[in-house]
């Protein structure tokens, strides 16, 4: 019968060719390395080595099967080594950083479905803006973070993109105005970002994407958009407008979600649009727990 030990002692040999030199390569004495050999002989019917006064040889029999012997030998390391990976997926601890809109929305249910399939990894979320999560994930402070970036007319409203850092886009929506319910323009179709020149808005706190925008916005419509309101939170944004404060730009998503009673309609003119992706450190190798994450989250976030 063929073994795994019959076929490392086989190749220790062919390898050292010196029955001496590849017993003590892997740790056999060599009366035991010899009875594995002439076991593997007696199995396969054929002799494999030639004895010689300077050692070992192989034989013609020997050649042919020294690439079988290699090949079962790398297969099973492969297979032993993805039992590892999956082992260590199983077990392990993954810091992910995400923007509001997602982190309050669609991640929740993505992140559950993770647990439920990895429930031996520890998951913690930190919530920020798209430039301070990139400062912590370059930093080490995270493993993967979720961002957005805004862009008018196909220009970002402020580049996000910096070398040490790789991402995959997860999804792309249009970014629509949001007034309160009573105001003169809900009824409209569309509304061009220069029809909005007198009104006030409500934005995220410094630092947001979606702020970015509607500063760029304004710049591309001739004006500089006067807000009367700072909110660091997608309910309270939406919330305000409800009241009455001022209009504000959200992405679809977040403007069709449940919610304080709001009016949405289309931005005409410039076309403003949020691009999902999810982030990582490009240099160095993600660990197994959260390189299962990043793709897991791929799969469930992309549209």
């Amino acid at each position: 019968m063929m073994e795994l030990r019959h076929l490392r002692a086989f190749l220790a040999v062919a390898q050292h060719a010196h029955f001496t030199q590849a017993a003590r390569a892997i740790g056999l004495a060599q009366p035991a390395l010899s009875q594995h050999i002439a076991q593997l002989e007696e199995t396969l019917g054929v002799r494999l080595f030639e004895r010689t006064r300077k050692g070992a040889r192989l034989t013609d029999p020997g050649r042919a099967f020294r690439p079988r012997a290699e090949r079962v030998l790398a297969e099973l390391e492969a297979a032993r080594s993805d039992a590892q990976d999956f082992h260590a997926v199983l077990r392990g601890r993954v810091v992910i950083g995400a923007i509001a809109s997602i982190a309050s929305l669609r991640l929740p249910v993505a992140l559950a479905r993770f647990r439920a399939r990895y429930p031996g990894i520890e998951l913690a979320l930190r919530e920020h803006h798209s430039a301070t999560l990139m400062t912590l994930l370059i930093a080490g402070e995270l493993d993967l973070a979720v961002i957005h970036a805004g862009s008018i007319r196909g220009r970002p409203a402020r580049p996000l993109r910096t070398p040490e850092l790789a991402s995959t886009r997860l999804a792309q929506e249009d970014l629509v105005l949001v007034l309160p319910r009573r105001h003169p323009l809900a009824g409209a179709r569309s509304v061009a970002f220069a029809d909005l020149a007198a009104e006030p808005f409500v934005v995220y706190s410094q630092g947001s994407t979606l702020r970015d925008v509607v500063i760029a916005a304004g710049a591309a419509s001739g004006f500089a958009p006067r807000i009367a309101l700072e909110a660091s939170g997608n309910d309270t944004v939406r919330a305000f407008v409800a009241a009455g404060f001022g209009v504000a730009l959200l992405p679809r998503g977040l403007a069709r979600a449940p919610g304080p009673p709001v009016a949405v309609v289309e931005l005409a003119s410039p076309r403003a649009v949020r691009t999902v992706s999810i982030v990582w450190r490009r240099h160095g190798t993600l660990a197994p727990a959260a390189a299962a994450a990043k793709t897991f989250l791929t799969e469930q976030l992309t549209r």
